[in-house]
């Protein structure tokens, strides 16, 4: 056996002794401290204990209210139970998960041959409890698991993914670099507690005994930014465009605001502009992966006028551009990118044989194309598997949606690739609109800015991953079948 740091749940303890009234949670109808977290730990414990869950098992989380999640989530790792958050029961399911029980809300669907336990407001009452000050014993081993993830829900063939106790610590740790040592105190989360960013982003706002908000929708988040004087903001660059067009069409001050951390996607300039003039002017941008972590990660004045720089690569990351054959290309060449990473996490579960191939000899890769600059700038071009090549013009999806978003009419838009009738890849595109637009103007539109567009969808909304981002494939196949 080897140390264990000190997991998030433990410091809420700790947090509810030293600062019990200090605001843990803030949701727009409802504020939770961490005397109430603490309580809510504990008698969650007591209810898990009684399910007899044999030592070290998954257990599956679905459950929509952060502040029941977060709670649920300490108390298994209190009692050594690695955790897997999920939307919906089913859409982990095909994966054939190890998984010996979910805890799950009211409006769960039951499946057959599965253990499914309903976590109701009785799990949450009950006598005041002592908050003892001894740590929890669940985890005796830094390297065991504590958390499972999924990755790559945006291509419609998630992986999972699990972190040791010591990675997961020491991704919470790394957020003290990425969004500045005490510098905040309440930030407001965009991304899903289903994804890796947005549960481990909580974890590191408990952990660090400041305050967390979410909201439901981009205006409530202004409204809540507004209303609770949040100072702090992590959100997607997708959500972050979402936000400053809610700040286009009403404005709502934020001049708490002191900060925002900002990844996902690449970050375009006009985003960094109207993002810094309308909501903060301390961005932050961070390149990183559920498999890796933080990667690299700047203050957006620093990356402005260089097309794909997305940060400077962080010290606890080893990144390498290589050729097709793994061989380490001359410094600043561009080509594939692959990582290694203290906080890094592994296939799960271990040694199955379709488990997540972007695991290689020690590596990871994202399937991102790049390069590396002398000073250590990252600079992605794009992934290998989005990237459109229609008749020898390689566009990267991102770039292609913001000269669409320059439009007066389009709100929201995704690019993707496919195969045309004449055999080529072309390029479609979803659009969401708030006038009344022809599938032929926006073509013409897009034909005048050298962008030859072979279909316009004109939908109502994209669907999104939890951590934010367009969900391509699964917008590809519900489009194109």
């Amino acid at each position: 056996m080897t140390s264990v740091p000190s997991s998030f749940a433990d410091l809420i303890l700790l947090h509810a002794r030293v600062r019990p009234e200090k605001p843990a949670i803030v949701l727009a109808d409802r504020v939770v401290t961490y005397d109430m977290m603490a309580q809510g730990i504990l008698r969650v414990e007591d209810r898990l204990r009684k399910l007899e869950l044999a030592p070290g098992v998954l257990v599956g989380i679905s459950i929509e209210s952060p502040i029941r999640h977060m709670i649920v989530a300490a108390a298994l790792f209190r009692l050594g139970h690695p955790s897997l958050s999920v939307r919906r029961i089913a859409d982990v399911l095909p994966l054939a998960l190890p998984v010996a029980a979910f805890l799950h809300a009211a409006d769960e669907t039951l499946h057959f041959g599965q253990r499914q336990t309903f976590v109701g407001d009785d799990w949450f009452a009950g006598e005041r409890q002592p908050i003892a000050a001894t740590r929890s014993a669940g985890f005796t081993d830094k390297r065991a698991i504590c958390r499972v993830e999924l990755s790559s829900g945006s291509t419609g063939r998630p992986k999972a993914v699990s972190q040791s106790v010591e990675a997961f610590h020491q991704r919470l740790i790394n957020y003290y670099a990425t969004i500045g040592l005490g510098l905040w105190d309440r930030l407001l989360c965009m991304p899903g507690l289903t994804s890796s960013w947005g549960f481990s982003l909580a974890a590191h706002v408990l952990f660090a005994g400041k305050t967390m908000a979410f909201a439901p929708t981009p205006r409530d988040c202004l409204h809540m930014i507004a209303v609770y004087a949040l100072d702090a903001l992590a959100a997607s660059t997708h959500q972050l465009r979402e936000l400053v067009h809610e700040q286009v069409q009403t404005p709502i001050p934020c001049p708490t605001l002191r900060v925002v951390l900002t990844g996902g996607s690449p970050l375009s300039r006009m985003i960094m502009l109207d993002a810094g003039a309308r909501l903060c002017s301390s961005i932050v941008n961070q390149y990183g992966s559920t498999e890796a972590g933080a990667t690299a990660f700047a203050t957006t004045d620093r990356l402005a006028g260089i097309e794909g720089a997305t940060g400077y690569i962080v010290p606890w990351a080893e990144v390498e551009v290589v050729d097709e054959n793994d061989n380490q290309l001359a410094p600043d060449a561009e080509g594939l990118l692959r990582i290694r990473a203290s906080c890094h996490g592994e296939p799960f579960p271990p040694g199955r044989a379709d488990g997540h191939t972007g695991f290689r000899n020690g590596w990871f890769y994202p399937g991102d194309r790049g390069r590396i600059a002398a000073d250590g700038l990252l600079i992605v071009s794009g992934r290998t598997s989005e990237i459109i090549n229609a008749g020898g013009l390689k566009l990267a999806p991102e770039v292609i949606e913001e000269i669409l978003l320059k439009h007066p009419i389009i709100t929201e838009v995704a690019a993707f690739g496919a195969i045309g009738t004449s055999g080529v890849e072309d390029i479609y595109l979803a659009v969401v609109s708030r006038a009344p637009l022809s599938e032929q103007h926006i073509i013409d539109w897009c034909a005048e800015r050298n962008i030859p567009v072979a279909r316009v969808f004109l939908v109502e909304t994209l669907p999104k991953t939890p951590s934010g981002k367009i969900h391509r494939d699964l917008l590809k196949r519900q489009l194109m079948h």
